[in-house]
């Protein structure tokens, strides 16, 4: 790469010279030219030694790197579509039970990914508290969680 770049500011020095000496007219034209194919030569020489092997490999193998950090990527923030929708059912939950008498030590909401539709929805909950039948019936309504699918402390 070093020795590319002094190919081609030696080029370019050279051609400035020449272009200087060079009386105006037609002379300066050819010469012109001339200086111009030798610093395109010079600047695309390195692609004359150039392993199409190699690059073809090369270009396979980056796109398999790329391919691969696209799905972690892809795969995080699917996580993390699941966290905030579980952290946010959870804190609907713990809001409607403060404004009761209920008051849960924990709440946890389980997200269940659908293929169909391509995203998270709530599966289940599990309540720290003695059952309520207000806010199971508005956690079913509201988040679509049945009551089948909802534990409470008295459940054991």
């Amino acid at each position: 790469m070093k020795q590319w770049i002094v190919h081609i500011t030696a080029a370019s020095l050279l051609s400035a010279m020449a272009m200087q000496l060079t009386p105006p007219g037609r002379v300066r034209q050819v010469t012109r030219l001339v200086c111009g194919l030798m610093c395109a030569l010079t600047v695309a020489g390195p692609a004359a030694h150039l392993d199409m092997g190699e690059l073809a490999a090369g270009i396979a193998l980056y796109q398999q790197q790329a391919e691969r950090i696209t799905s972690q990527a892809m795969e995080e923030e699917k996580m993390l579509e699941r966290t905030y929708i579980e952290q946010r059912c959870q804190a609907y939950i713990l809001a409607k039970a403060g404004r009761t008498d209920l008051t849960p030590d924990r709440v946890s909401v389980t997200a269940r990914w659908d293929e169909d539709a391509l995203v998270w929805y709530p599966w289940s909950v599990t309540v720290d508290a003695p059952f309520d039948r207000a806010l199971s019936v508005s956690i079913e309504a509201q988040l679509g969680i049945p009551a089948g699918r909802q534990r409470w402390q008295s459940d054991g």
